[in-house]
């Protein structure tokens, strides 16, 4: 079999993977959260005090896409704005506790996987595997 084949079929199969771990992510608890909503709490979790305009940089659509996402979180009880006690117009965003025992149930899923992942590859592989996607990436292909 050629290269490129073999590179294609190896980008299905690993498309194929991230389908199931989306669908892991939304099982249980999760079930009734998108995968946006759920991408969106996990960015609010690692950038801790983000605002609506940096998030929307972030993920590089329009401020109004992202604050209607963070509106229907709000509304759900998963996000606050919290008010700059320095600049009453600007606003963070935080996770309420409902919010965090979602994020801790979202981790829960990547724990897991990750140990099902490092049943399978040794060290050395574990190291290709995230250096090659980290060049792919880092590459803007």
């Amino acid at each position: 079999m050629n290269q490129e084949l073999e590179l294609v079929e190896s980008m299905d199969k690993l498309g194929e993977l991230m389908r199931k771990f989306q669908t892991q992510l939304r099982t249980g608890d999760l079930k009734e959260y998108t995968l946006r909503q759920l991408y969106y709490i996990e960015l609010i979790d690692k950038n801790q005090g983000i605002s609506v305009s940096e998030l929307s940089k972030t993920l590089n659509v329009k401020k109004s896409t992202v604050s209607v996402a963070i509106n229907q979180l709000i509304d759900l009880g998963i996000v606050t704005k919290i008010q700059s006690s320095d600049d009453k117009r600007f606003y963070f965003l935080q996770l309420t506790p409902q919010g965090d025992r979602i994020m801790e149930m979202h981790k829960q899923v990547h724990k897991n996987t990750i140990k099902k992942i490092l049943k399978i590859l040794n060290p050395e592989e574990v190291d290709n595997f995230v250096n090659i996607v980290n060049k792919i990436t880092l590459s803007k292909i």
